[in-house]
This record gives structure tokens, sequence and C-alpha cells, in this order.
């Protein structure tokens, strides 16, 4: 079994599932306990499933839905209060689909340079990119405390890798994930920060944006957030914590 007929075989099972994996399922669970992308891989999985099912439990039922089967009547013949417009119904629809969009990672370009289709203005950006983090929580396509291993990585991908700031170098990073923000190719790289939580840096081509920051960093509030951006020659960078600011001064 290769890596790709394992991830077929893996997307089958649910998280907390109770039932002894079948043969082919054992085999795919001992790949992804080898193979650490295609365990980062499966861990990002495991985490969109609990949360889409979470977000499915918060779905009322019909009270009578449980009398409706066992009386054996079909759904169609539910009473008219629980059907609805088709226009209602298109419009549930599109809401569905963009809650799973926002637990979906993002693809990005082929690269940096076919990802630039028109600059943001730096506050556009900001609110683009801090909703991924979801308390602290972002989706990670690659999991590593070496941070050469998580550069390579977005080497690999043609994602942006710019300059750790000299002071974070000794920080032992998470992992990263390559998103794509309104056609711009951004990376992020998480690091554990000892008593001060996680860090996350993002990292996009300078000329992705309007209005880049300059070298020195501006520190800023948003909401549960602070941020500090700065760019240099190449890239603009944004280093976000929920630590607060003197936090991102300390690290800089």
């Amino acid at each position: 079994m290769d890596k790709q007929e394992a991830k077929l075989v893996l997307q089958a099972r649910r998280p907390n599932d109770p039932d002894a994996p079948q043969p082919a399922m054992a085999e795919a669970l001992a790949l992804a306990g080898r193979d650490p992308e295609l365990k980062a891989w499966w861990e990002a999985q495991q985490a969109f499933d609990r949360k889409v099912a979470a977000k499915l439990e918060e779905i009322p039922l019909p009270a009578d839905l449980r009398a409706t089967i066992l009386a054996g009547r079909k759904i169609e013949k539910i009473r008219p209060r629980y059907l609805l417009p088709y226009w209602l119904a298109a419009a549930a629809l599109f809401a569905i689909l963009a809650v799973l969009t926002n637990f979906l990672p993002h693809p990005a370009a082929s690269s940096p340079a076919a990802a630039i289709t028109g600059t943001l203005a730096s506050d556009d950006y900001a609110a683009a990119i801090l909703p991924y983090l979801r308390q602290d929580d972002p989706v990670l396509a690659m999991t590593s405390p070496d941070r050469d291993e998580v550069v390579a990585w977005l080497k690999k991908r043609n994602s942006p890798t710019g300059g750790v700031p000299a002071s974070m170098s000794a920080l032992p990073t998470l992992g990263c994930q390559t998103l794509s923000v309104h056609g711009h190719t951004v990376s992020l790289i998480c690091f554990a920060s000892a008593g001060n939580g996680i860090v996350h840096l993002f990292i996009v081509d300078r000329q992705a944006l309007s209005d880049p920051p300059g070298t020195s960093p501006e520190f800023k509030k948003s909401g549960d957030w602070s941020t500090a951006s700065w760019s240099d020659g190449t890239q603009s960078y944004v280093l976000a914590t929920r630590a607060g600011v003197d936090t991102l001064r300390r690290l800089l």
C-alpha cells in the first residue's frame, strides 16, 4: 500500500471509531504511524471530521422525526412547516458550504509569482489571515519541531519562507501550512514559546500588499489577538499571538 492508497482508506474512518480496523485500515494506520507527512495529513483530517460533526450536532431536528420514522411514513409526508421553498433551501445549502469552507485548508497556488492577482491593503490582509488561527488551533499540513524541516517543506511547495527573526531562532516549531489568501500564496509557521503559548508567523511576498509595513515592527491589537507586522526587501510578515503585545516586543 502506497501513501495515496492509504489516504483513500483513512478517509473512510471517523474519529473515535469503536470498530476494530479491517486489514486494509490497519495497514493504512500502520503506514501513517511510520510516515510523518501522512501522519500530519491524517491528524488534520481527523480534526476536520470532529469539527464538522460538532457543527452537524448543532442543527435542530424536527421534534416528531423519530415518530415519523417509526410510523413508516415517507419523509416527503412530513408536515409542510418542515419543507423549505426552493430559494430558501438553496440559501441554506450555500450557508452550510460556507461553514465547511472555513474548516478546509486553503490550497496554495503553484508558485508565488502565479499567485499574485492584485494587491491587498495590509488591514484587509490581516483580517483575512487571523480567523484561520481559530483560537490557536490552525490546521497544519506538516508538523515538526525542526525549523529546517518546516522551511524545506514550504520551499518544496514554492511557498515564501523569508527570514525568521534571530531572536526567535531558538523557539521550536509546531508545524506549518501553505494558504491562499485572495489569490496570494501565504506561509504559516507556528512556534511554541515557553510561558507565552503559541506564536504564529505569516509570510507573504511584499509585492502582494499595496501598503506593506516598514522594516520596524508595527504593533496592533485585534480582538484577542496581538500582532506585529514588518517587511524586509522581498517579504512581509505578521507575527500573531494571544499572549499580548509585550510578548511580541520581547520576541522581536
